[in-house]
């Protein structure tokens, strides 16, 4: 029994050193069958430290038939918003002139506002105001189309906003408060904490400091059942539809950074896969 405990304990470091060291945002795939893919880590925003592309990532999107995204490009609205209801009558006046100035901190019609699904307002209210529309995820499908290549998502609309939307009305609310609760100091302290982790490339930091501040939004029960849902299952089905298309296909797949990491990261199953990954420098 001992020696076996011994055993499973090398394995399991084993393990944990074989996703530890893979530091970096962006890589170099090669497939079982011999066709070469590139698999870009990105985080969602249009920080002038992280838009600036090496040349290797157009050069890289142009050898790919296909820019494979988390999301379908288009057909988000219908989802954003909950049907024939109102924040109105779910908020006191306080919380409402608080929601007033993050709308228009964020440059939001309010209207719409008052009508957007709870839990998306406070992801868009948890973070800094963008500057521009031009995010690494809107270059790069930019990048795609001048160079006539197709864009896919791995999910469609409905399915990337399903585990979110099965959060009751009620937690919706819990996590919305939680953010109004925060000052923009905690806010900018937060992202910068995220954008030193990024630039680092340490997408293993990236990932537990993404998950502990997203949880600090919902009760520890609640966030470890969607924390599963969230990353490890819709990891597993980003795998299934990468090894799919990269049958017949050159795939330039870009997702959040912390979909590479982990055991159940997208790199450590493309490696369990067959998938060989060397990694490329996006930006300087």
């Amino acid at each position: 029994m001992k020696r076996f405990l011994i055993l499973v304990i090398l394995l399991l470091n084993i393990v944990s050193i074989a996703y530890a060291s893979d530091r970096g945002l962006f890589w170099k795939l090669r497939a079982p069958n011999g066709s070469t893919h590139y698999l870009f880590g990105t985080m969602h925003t249009d920080d002038n430290r992280i838009i600036k592309f090496l040349p290797i990532v157009k050069k890289s999107v142009n050898a790919s038939d296909i820019l494979l995204v988390e999301i379908t490009p288009d057909g988000h609205s219908q989802n954003l918003f909950m049907k024939n209801h109102s924040l109105v009558s779910d908020i006191n006046e306080k919380e409402l002139n608080q929601i007033k100035k993050l709308a228009e901190f964020h440059v939001m019609y309010f209207d719409n506002v008052m009508r957007m699904k709870p839990w998306l307002l406070a992801i868009i209210f948890d973070s800094p105001k963008p500057h521009t529309e031009f995010n690494q995820d809107y270059l790069l499908m930019a990048m795609a189309a001048d160079l006539d290549k197709e864009v896919l998502g791995i999910e469609s609309s409905q399915e990337h906003f399903a585990t979110m939307d099965s959060l009751s009305l009620d937690e919706q609310l819990m996590m919305l408060r939680a953010v109004l609760k925060k000052t923009e100091n905690e806010k900018l302290s937060d992202y910068n904490l995220l954008m030193k982790q990024y630039i680092s490339g340490d997408v293993e930091q990236i990932r537990k400091t993404d998950e502990r501040l997203t949880g600090k939004l919902l009760p520890e029960v609640l966030w470890a059942k969607i924390k599963v849902q969230l990353m490890n299952e819709r990891n597993k089905k980003m795998v299934i539809k990468i090894k799919e298309l990269s049958k017949d296909k050159q795939l330039f797949i870009a997702v959040g950074a912390s979909h590479l990491a982990g055991q159940d990261g997208l790199l450590n199953q493309l490696r369990d896969s067959g998938f060989k990954i060397s990694p490329l420098k996006a930006f300087e």
